[in-house]
């Protein structure tokens, strides 16, 4: 009996030991981002820490409804942890009119079907790896977070 209980106590105090890290706690982003005043649906922003220093309640991105509202998702749910962040953009749209972007549906997506697509983010504020110079920054605190982008069009 003796022995069963060791066996019992030694498995809690094992089990027990991977449970003391807990995760970063993530805090609410949400908003509004307009391009040149005008609010496209399917505007993608994303969250990049400034520090460089990457992890999964550091990296978020977030996509904007057809009136441009945008609530942010990390790995780590909904939100960010606190910090400082690059924040970069993409909007995609068809380059022209065609037979194959009319016969879309609501939850198809243009570039999935062939659609020449024409990005409308300048440069300086579009989301790549490599984009340091984007002029957008925005810190999380603890606690709701709320911002407002405007994007200068193309």
């Amino acid at each position: 009996m003796r022995r069963v209980i060791g066996v019992v106590l030694l498995g809690l105090v094992v089990a027990g030991a991977g449970c003391g890290k807990q995760d970063p706690p993530v805090h609410e982003v949400k908003g509004k981002v307009t391009l040149g005043g005008k609010a496209y649906p399917r505007l993608l922003v994303y969250f990049r820490p400034v520090s460089g220093e990457s992890s999964g309640f550091n990296n978020a991105v977030g996509e904007t409804d057809k009136d441009g509202n945008l609530t942010v998702r990390s790995t780590g749910g909904l939100g960010l942890q606190t910090g400082e962040y690059k924040v970069t953009f993409t909007c995609r749209v068809p380059k022209a009119r065609s037979a194959v972007a009319d016969k879309l549906g609501a939850g198809d997506k243009p570039d999935e079907a062939g659609v020449d697509m024409i990005e409308l983010v300048p440069d300086s504020h579009a989301e790549t790896k490599a984009n340091d110079k984007t002029p957008v920054r925005f810190t999380v605190t603890s606690g709701e977070n709320t911002f407002t982008f405007d994007i200068p069009a193309k």
